[in-house]
């Protein structure tokens, strides 16, 4: 009896008809895809192996290239890679020659992909043979510094290996197919000896359990033929969903606490592959795209330094740890490259911490500590050296002693002032000054401010104009510190302001807000000093002896923004400078 005569003949022959004709067509297209997209993914890996050896190098060649330095950053480029690494300067000199390749061709900067690059700035990617018969593929990449080609990247790789791993590939592909071809006729055919409508039971609740039906079980009482396969199928699917699940909240329980952690992590495989990667890392690194499949570490992290630790924690099997800073974004991380040991798989955790902000914060206070001191120091010093003279007879002298004793009078005012200042502007800072806001005129304090200039000796070689409108709206806020913003602003335009200078106040209303500018013809700022004026202690120029203790603008500032204002500064230099800031309307 023909096979084909019977159902099971039947199934078993358009069984194995489709699994042999898929099992060839998938073992084709294996073949194919080992074959065709080769030498196109190994140029892309060369470009991507030259572009990283780019970006370590360049801004190594400032001044003048150094060798050392690009030497270093070449091999460790190179230790994650089977590849090699060669980089030239500009002129020809070779700086790095690095990296695994058997039979490598001498390093020239003569090489049309080196020269190309050169000159059209482009990646160049080349092949050839060399004199021991083996290919190798090339990618040249140009480095630009400053708008300028300083020098080429240069990544290479012998194709011998990669075509013979492809040969035994599609070897392994051929044998494997066929195994799988004799074992699939011989499940076919013992498959069909079972009754047809078991069978295509039990494929129908695979293939809805394969569309993500995990709830389906299959009926054992009905088909007592394959009552077996039944449970068998029925058990095997409980422990799958169940597993599934498990899984499943494990994954999605891990990837919340990694992404809400506020270090970053990353974990690195033993051959330099990004195997994990969260939200914290991806942001600290601004790396690409973190569920990308084979980033290379090199890709993510591109600092030498980092790159360096980890490839320490490896080769020692110990923890390593530095605190570093990425340049490029003026971030400081505490760094901890930790080993890790599967059995099979050594691969490294780097634990990424932010510290800016504890580094802001030491900075802001040594700075306060050094600004503290100086200005302290040089009035002390004075009062020291006049009481001195003092005690060495000069108290006898009446005019001098009457002039010292004037002036240790004035700096132990201009100390107290300064001390003073600082309690206000710590309790400003702290929000231990709370405000009591009232509607307050704004012309009745600028009538005060200029009462107080006018009758200030001082002022007598200035000139104060005032253009407030009548009428202009009330404002929120309280009038004695509204009233030593002013003061803090007028008296910093008269110390810029020469004979002869004018300053002004003027104020104009808008739907919400009313903004008071204070002007004047002075010295003006320069640029670079614009962003730093209102710092505690900063002083534009150091030189002039006006008193100032540098923290007028600083609590100017800081009063402004607890009325809910904002205060700003334009200024031109030789010209002038114009101080403005807002204050909410009390209707």
């Amino acid at each position: 009896m023909r096979l084909s005569k019977t159902p099971q003949g039947r199934i078993t022959l358009i069984f194995v008809t489709v699994v042999v004709s898929v099992i060839i067509a998938f073992a084709i297209y294996l073949v194919g895809f080992v074959s065709d997209p080769s030498a196109a993914d190994l140029e892309e890996r060369l470009e991507r192996q030259a572009l990283l050896v780019r970006d370590l190098t360049a801004r190594l060649f400032d001044d003048s290239p150094d060798q050392a330095r690009i030497q270093s950053a070449s091999v460790l480029a190179a230790e994650f890679s089977e590849m090699r690494v060669t980089v030239f300067a500009a002129e020809g000199t070779v700086l790095a020659d690095v990296g695994k390749s058997p039979d490598a061709p001498v390093a020239s900067a003569s090489t049309p992909e080196v020269v190309s690059a050169l000159n059209s700035g482009k990646s160049v990617s080349a092949r050839a043979k060399t004199t021991g018969g083996h290919e190798h593929a090339f990618v040249a990449v140009p480095i630009i510094f400053n708008g300028e080609t300083v020098g080429v990247a240069r990544a290479s790789r012998t194709t011998s290996e990669i075509d013979s791993q492809n040969v035994s590939l599609v070897i392994g592909i051929i044998f494997s197919s066929a195994i799988v071809l004799i074992l699939a006729v011989g499940l076919a055919y013992f498959l069909a000896q079972s009754a047809s409508r078991s069978m295509e039971s039990a494929a129908d609740g695979a293939r809805r359990f394969a569309n993500g039906d995990l709830d389906y079980r299959m009926d054992t009482s009905s088909y007592p033929a394959a009552e077996e396969l039944a449970e068998a199928f029925n058990q095997m699917a409980s422990t799958i969903t169940d597993q599934i699940r498990n899984l499943t909240t494990e994954s999605n329980q891990l990837s919340v606490i990694l992404d809400t952690m506020a270090d970053g992590v990353i974990v690195v495989k033993s051959h330099g592959q990004v195997e994990l990667m969260n939200l914290s890392a991806e942001w600290m690194l601004e790396s690409p795209n973190r569920e990308a499949d084979r980033i290379e570490l090199a890709e993510v992290v591109r600092d030498h330094e980092i790159l360096q630790l980890v490839s320490e924690a490896r080769a020692t099997r110990q923890t390593r740890q530095a605190e570093l800073e990425l340049v490029h974004r003026r971030r400081f991380l505490n760094v901890i490259a930790t080993p890790l040991s599967d059995g099979s798989d050594e691969g490294v955790l780097l634990t990424l911490q932010d510290v800016t902000s504890l580094w802001q914060v030491e900075t802001t206070r040594r700075e306060f500590v050094s600004n503290v001191s100086h200005e302290l120091r040089s009035p002390l010093a004075a009062i020291r050296a006049m009481t001195e003279t003092l005690q060495d007879g000069a108290l006898n002298d009446t005019d001098t002693a009457q002039d010292f004793l004037t002036r240790i009078l004035n700096d132990t005012q201009r100390m107290t002032t300064m001390v003073n200042e600082l309690l206000e502007l710590s309790r400003l800072e702290s929000g231990q000054a709370p405000l009591h806001l009232a509607p307050v005129s704004l012309e009745s304090v600028v009538a005060e401010i200029e009462s107080r200039f006018d009758v200030s000796p001082d002022h007598e070689r200035l000139k104060l104009e005032t253009n407030v409108p009548g009428g202009i709206p009330l404002v929120m806020g309280e009038a004695d510190k509204l009233n030593q913003v002013l003061a803090n602003l007028v008296e910093n335009a008269v110390k810029v302001t020469g004979d002869g200078g004018l300053i002004s106040i003027s104020a104009n209303a808008t739907d919400r807000w009313v903004e008071v500018k204070v002007s004047d013809n002075g010295i003006g700022i320069a640029r670079e000093h614009l962003p730093h004026v209102f710092e505690r202690f900063y002083k534009v120029d150091r030189s002039r002896r006006d008193g100032g203790t540098g923290l007028g603008l600083a609590i100017a500032k800081h009063l402004v923004q607890a009325h809910g204002g904002d205060i700003k500064v334009e200024s031109v230099e030789r010209e002038g400078s114009t101080f403005s800031f807002t204050l909410p309307r009390a209707s």
